[in-house]
């Protein structure tokens, strides 16, 4: 698969490279973390990272581009870190005359030739790295900064479980260049005030369900007041994590559309079935969808404290 892919990229003039809605660090750095590697190899190509990115980074790692519909259609698109063509970010994906998919999610939706798929990797960016060490590619540290982010982020800091022990071997190829990894943790861990004092908010109205779901409902109107956006507040849905005996949490954050994007958590139970059932999607224990009205979050709150009213269950008679 790597080599097909390969082999089609040295023989592409034009190729794009898009990602997910709601870019996260993985998506991020998998895209420009290709770029670079493509141009490294191919300088004479025209290579376009298209998305919004997280600006966040651009001063460390770079910013995204802006390509023409015409560049877009007569391209090969390499879609990362995105199971499925609705969710791609920059929907002129559609018009590209040929594509690539690179993935680590649960297999959604056919697309793509090749398809590159491999959902026990913590990352789409560790299979760019598998892909680098498979043919032995020449990176330099503007290759391996974004894709080390992508891994680092999508783990949690190496954190969820379970990780591949090949994980750590490929980020020890990534440190063979000489990465600025004290600048980049500076920005990972770098505190908005204004989300220091939204987490206040949160440790004071979460709320627990009979059977110990968490879940944590925002309105617009608290985002406005903390100076934030839903996409931002949705992603905090970790904040409440780690409890005893809630061994799944969500968030429902309220855009100014009225649309709600939910945030579903989970530590030993799958969570992903019940994103599903509501037209979304993702990892075992990290999904997310999407709900027309905040109201309906109740939907999603009673399907979790099922899950765990029969999870708790299980456990007991395990005992």
């Amino acid at each position: 698969m790597f080599k097909k892919a390969w082999e089609k990229i040295s023989n592409a003039e034009i190729i794009t490279i898009f990602g997910h809605v709601v870019p996260d660090g993985d998506c991020y750095g998998s895209i420009v973390g290709l770029k670079n590697l493509i141009l490294e190899n191919f300088p004479d190509k025209k290579v376009y990272a298209l998305g919004t990115g997280l600006p966040k980074y651009f001063s460390l790692i770079g910013e995204m581009d802006s390509c023409s519909d015409e560049d877009v259609s007569n391209s090969l698109a390499i879609i990362c870190d995105t199971p499925n063509l609705i969710r791609v970010e920059d929907q002129r994906v559609m018009k590209a005359k040929d594509m690539i998919k690179i993935d680590h999610h649960l297999f959604v939706e056919h697309f793509g030739d090749p398809e590159i798929i491999n959902n026990k990797c913590i990352s789409c960016s560790e299979i760019i790295v598998e892909m680098i060490d498979s043919l032995g590619l020449p990176f330099s540290e503007n290759v391996a900064l974004p894709l080390f982010l992508g891994m680092v982020t999508d783990s949690g800091r190496f954190l969820f479980q379970p990780i591949r022990s090949r994980t750590y071997q490929l980020v020890g190829i990534l440190h063979t260049k000489p990465m600025k990894i004290k600048e980049l943790y500076d920005l990972l861990y770098e505190v908005d005030e204004r989300i220091l004092r939204f987490k206040g908010y949160i440790f004071s109205n979460y709320k627990k369900t009979k059977n110990g779901a968490l879940y944590l409902t925002i309105p617009k109107e608290v985002i406005h007041k903390y100076g934030l956006d839903y996409n931002t507040c949705a992603s905090l849905v970790n904040s409440i994590s780690g409890i005893p005996g809630s061994p799944m949490w969500a968030f429902f954050s309220e855009s100014d559309n009225g649309q709600v994007r939910v945030e579903l958590r989970s530590k030993g139970i799958p969570c992903q079935n019940i994103a599903i059932k509501y037209g979304g999607g993702g990892h075992v224990q990290a999904s997310g969808c999407k709900l027309d009205v905040l109201e309906d979050h109740i939907l999603i709150v009673n399907d979790m404290d099922k899950a765990l009213k029969e999870y708790n269950s299980s456990c007991t008679k395990k005992n």
